[in-house]
């Protein structure tokens, strides 16, 4: 196959270059990535700016290059540039440090990566490590980016007919159903893998309010929090916590509500 590789670490990333080491193997691998970390950029898009795109020396690719954007950006970039040639049979995002679960898709730069893909009408897969679900006899304190990405490269095939059917809307917009979004431990040895569901999270976040010498005030989200997930045994937070790989296919267009049984009328 030949592989579209991206994340949302950036391109100096051990998990992107761990994940291209393995799947170079077999597979013709190419990466379009951000130049800088781009975490939590969702489906971020810079419309009309334009971006720097610049080749970069990396091992184990076709062709490598890093672009001053977000995830979603490089996937459109590696799609529509002319510079590579090849057709793109699927779109492999990450190998993340850290975990996409749940909610956590919402703001996913990887996640989004992965979304963009089959928006595009190719196969879109996310690959994360949930850093939080670890062996505690384990004292390597590895994320075994290399389990992931072996696991990766065994069930390839499988991830990508989880994505489901191309859909046809005409001769120019096609798209794929489903992205698949993996998780796994960060264990050495995997109990096994499971088909889930994404859980419900929910964070507890400091925010700083620094001022500045013009006398501005600054805002900073983020560095300490809190996560608590909710969800039944199904759920892929469960999955995790018990040393298994979580496979979970999420919808590529927007869910929404059942409104045949909302019976009022609007004021104009």
């Amino acid at each position: 196959m030949n592989i579209l590789l991206t994340n949302d670490d950036g391109i100096n990333a051990e998990g992107l270059n761990v994940l291209s080491a393995a799947l170079s193997k077999k597979h013709n691998v190419f990466i379009v990535a951000p130049k800088f970390n781009k975490s939590g950029a969702s489906s971020q898009m810079n419309v009309a700016v334009p971006l720097e795109l610049k080749k970069v020396d990396k091992e184990n690719c076709r062709l490598s290059y890093h672009l001053e954007g977000s995830p979603v950006d490089c996937v459109l970039s590696g799609l529509n540039g002319s510079y590579i040639s090849e057709k793109i049979d699927v779109i492999v995002s990450g190998i993340n440090d850290g975990p996409n679960l749940g909610t956590d898709i919402v703001y996913s730069g990887t996640c989004g990566a992965a979304r963009q893909a089959c928006l595009a009408g190719i196969p879109g897969i996310a690959l994360s490590i949930d850093s939080d679900s670890k062996d505690e006899s384990d004292k390597n304190g590895s994320l075994y980016f290399e389990n992931l990405a072996d696991f990766a490269c065994k069930n390839l095939e499988k991830l990508v007919y989880l994505c489901g059917n191309l859909t046809v809307l005409n001769s120019a917009h096609k798209y794929y159903r489903n992205f698949v979004n993996v998780n796994a431990p960060a264990m050495k040895n995997y109990k096994g893998a499971k088909l889930t569901v994404p859980c419900i999270r929910r964070y507890w976040e400091t925010v700083e309010l620094c001022e500045c010498e013009n006398g501005c005030l600054t805002s900073k989200c983020g560095g300490d929090y809190y996560v608590h997930s909710y969800g039944d045994d199904s759920a892929d937070f469960k999955a995790c916590e018990e040393g298994f790989v979580s496979v979970s296919v999420v919808e590529t267009e927007p869910s929404y509500a059942d409104i045949s049984s909302i019976k009022f009328d609007f004021n104009l």
